[in-house]
């Protein structure tokens, strides 16, 4: 085994210590060739002439109803574009893809070649610099070292993401010291939900307009760009003002067990109504809860919640 990432206790931001993460949950899908870009331009939902080579654009690819297939962190990579995407995902994106670039020259594969790591917490820049020669920042969030990616990330705090090849990977390790904690995906999960970026999981997927789950908020959605799967009803959405939904965090104490895509409900007067979904949930420090959910716009934000199922009585987290 390479690295042993034990289920440490997960930290909100605000009380994270230097965290090195393993994102065992996401993997890499690459898109090459002569027409990757005009291929990726018209399949998902930014404007692909606007990604300049340090930076990277959380996207979403969408069906022709404009329901959210998947979201990613596209950046370009070696000689095409790397998508970042949960792994429940992965094989079925690469087959919509590769629906759709038939008459395209592309090639579209995972990487199975590359690690994926977090790194955030007190210290993390000071910690990183220290072990590659160039690491992003704010003007530069994407930097290249050699065989290594390095994408840097303001919110909730300053985080970064490293693509590192095998060769790499093994170097990186031996600069690991005591002083740094281990911690599995769900940490880096939690610090996605709190910066509002949507979780969208295998059984989530062609659920939700890309509006109902904040992706508006993010820049990810081109009004002005020519088609792409989905775009006349996504437009319809905007300019009509018809999008009825949102991305909200809950909270609770204790702890408890439900699945992703779980309905959640609100109470009103003395019965209890369904008002969304659950994308993601993550258990806090010792005691707390902290869920990702998309409810209507129009609940009452100081009501009181639960996931079906369970009793336990979730409020929303400002």
């Amino acid at each position: 085994m390479l690295f042993h990432f034990p289920k440490n206790v997960v930290y909100s931001s605000d009380k994270l210590p230097l965290t090195l993460i393993s994102l065992e949950e996401w993997s890499i899908i690459y898109i090459n060739g002569l027409d990757s870009k005009k291929f990726l331009q018209n399949q998902l939902t930014i404007d692909m002439n606007y990604l300049k080579q340090n930076e990277y654009q959380i996207s979403a690819h969408c069906n022709l109803n404009g329901k959210v297939y998947s979201t990613m962190l596209l950046f370009h990579y070696k000689k095409g574009y790397a998508c970042i995407i949960k792994k429940s995902l992965s094989n079925l994106q690469i087959k919509e893809f590769k629906k759709y670039s038939i008459f395209s020259k592309v090639k579209i594969y995972q990487l199975d070649n590359v690690f994926l790591l977090g790194l955030s917490g007190n210290g993390s820049k000071l910690f990183l610099s220290k072990q590659f020669v160039k690491i992003p920042n704010y003007k530069d969030p994407v930097v290249f070292d050699k065989d290594t990616s390095i994408l840097w990330f303001k919110n909730p705090c300053e985080r970064f993401l490293l693509v590192l090849s095998l060769t790499d990977f093994l170097l990186f390790k031996q600069k690991i010291n005591k002083n740094i904690l281990l911690n599995n995906s769900k940490q880096w999960i939690l610090l996605d939900i709190e910066a509002g970026y949507p979780i969208i999981e295998k059984n989530m997927s062609q659920k939700f307009l890309p509006q109902s789950i904040n992706l508006d908020k993010f820049k990810a959605i081109s009004m002005n760009k020519g088609c792409y799967y989905g775009q006349e009803i996504i437009a319809q959405v905007f300019y009509k003002d018809l999008n009825r939904h949102a991305l909200y965090l809950l909270f609770s104490k204790g702890t408890i067990h439900p699945k992703v895509g779980s309905i959640i409900e609100t109470k009103v007067l003395d019965k209890w109504f369904r008002i969304g979904f659950l994308l993601a949930i993550v258990h806090v420090h010792y005691n707390e809860i902290w869920v990702q959910a998309v409810l209507n716009k129009s609940v009452n934000i100081r009501n009181n919640f639960r996931i079906y199922g369970f009793k336990k009585i979730f409020l929303v987290k400002n």
